[in-house]
């Protein structure tokens, strides 16, 4: 099937639903926690309780739809996600912000789950590859530009605007999609709802060795990248006084650099293969993460440091997830709804799992970033070498 423009920017919107909500308020954290008469601990708790929800639900909304069909799946998440999100912008409470977050998560899981089963419908491994990582780069936008944005709202009003913001990205987003976007679950591939045999196709993937290779090479590579997003806004600007503002334009400069690579990796994953691609992403980012853990030895690392060490390794994310993500679906064509569950569901189990720890591990200094991309880095290029030495 060609790959048409129109298509790419609608799936890339709605892959993007998730990068806004968790980037788009980042710089907001703070504000949020003395608005609310909270901690920063518990601020920082309302973007792991979106990625732990998002993660669960996915098991659920995956073969759901396998059964219902990608439109009517993501049609309905998308609904729930903007209610969700009136919530969060009226939310008198921390306590009410995280129900918000919660529930805005289940509309998220029900749309991300869907988009990579959806692209599955239509493309095989090479050239799905090819159109994730486009995808990638059009989804890259939202945390590219979420942050500033967010920044600029904080700015000139309260962070209440903030989700009233993503109330309005949400709905142009559900818009375009019942516009341009139909079925794309044929008929022979559709199952009727059978919570055993939903249970044999997990325990199916995960005894296929290669398959957790490629998984696990995602979910640990997503967890690093989970730290940074978790982390950053303290140890920027509340550790090292940078503004909100240029806080924003460093968090941007890393997407943008994801994106570079996400396009180059779109351009020759046809000539040398997701594979070669997927191997070359890992060494660069393993050596981000041995940078990462080397700046724990000089006391508090500067502020620099620490940028040269994210934009290696975030810089690299879009080539490694791309690619493992491709690996991964190509093996699984006959159930692309549960194997894009499963994959979303260890992916940000594992951000949510790291991002839990690295919170629970603040201690006043950049120490847990460091460690937890660091580790997650090593932990990547791990699993791929071992899971994955046959490929």
């Amino acid at each position: 099937m060609p790959i048409r423009p129109a298509l790419l920017i609608a799936l890339g919107l709605l892959s993007g639903l998730t990068p806004f909500a968790i980037n788009l308020y980042l710089s907001s954290l703070p504000s949020i926690a003395r608005d609310l008469a909270s901690s920063i601990e518990l601020a920082q708790l309302s973007v792991i309780v979106y990625l732990g929800v998002f993660a669960v639900m996915q098991l659920f909304l995956g073969p759901l739809s396998d059964v219902l069909g990608r439109r009517r799946t993501i049609g309905g998440g998308l609904i729930v996600f903007l209610l969700a999100s009136l919530v969060c912008m009226l939310a008198p409470s921390m306590e009410i912000l995280l129900v918000g977050r919660a529930v805005q998560a289940l509309g998220g899981a029900a749309v991300a789950v869907s988009v990579p089963a959806l692209v599955r419908d239509l493309y095989e491994k090479d050239d799905y590859a090819r159109v994730m990582a486009l995808v990638v780069m059009v989804m890259a936008m939202a945390p590219l530009i979420a942050p500033t944005l967010g920044s600029l709202i904080i700015g000139v009003t309260s962070w209440r605007a903030v989700f009233l913001v993503l109330f309005a990205i949400a709905l142009v987003t559900a818009l375009l999609f019942f516009r341009l976007v139909g079925e794309t679950l044929h008929a022979r591939y559709r199952h009727r709802f059978d919570a055993v045999q939903i249970l044999r196709n997990y325990l199916g993937i995960i005894r296929r060795r290669t398959a957790m290779g490629y998984l696990l090479t995602g979910a640990c590579s997503f967890a690093g990248m989970m730290t940074f997003i978790v982390t950053s806004p303290y140890v920027y600007i509340e550790l090292h006084h940078l503004p909100a503002t240029w806080f924003g334009l460093a968090f941007g400069a890393n997407v943008a650099l994801s994106m570079v690579f996400a396009w180059l990796n779109a351009r020759f994953v046809k000539r040398l293969g997701a594979d070669r691609l997927l191997r070359w992403g890992l060494l660069v980012q393993s050596g981000a993460a041995v940078f990462a853990l080397t700046l724990l030895g000089i006391g508090e690392a500067p502020l620099w440091a620490i940028a040269a060490m994210a934009a290696l390794y975030l810089g690299m994310t879009s080539v490694v997830l791309g690619n493992s993500m491709a690996g991964f679906m190509s093996l699984f064509p006959e159930l692309a709804g549960t194997a894009s569950a499963f994959a979303g569901a260890t992916r940000f189990g594992a951000g949510a799992m790291m991002g839990t720890l690295v919170s629970l591990a603040h201690n006043g200094t950049a120490d847990p970033m460091l460690i937890g991309m660091g580790v997650s880095g090593m932990l990547a290029l791990s699993a791929f070498w071992v899971l994955c030495r046959d490929v």
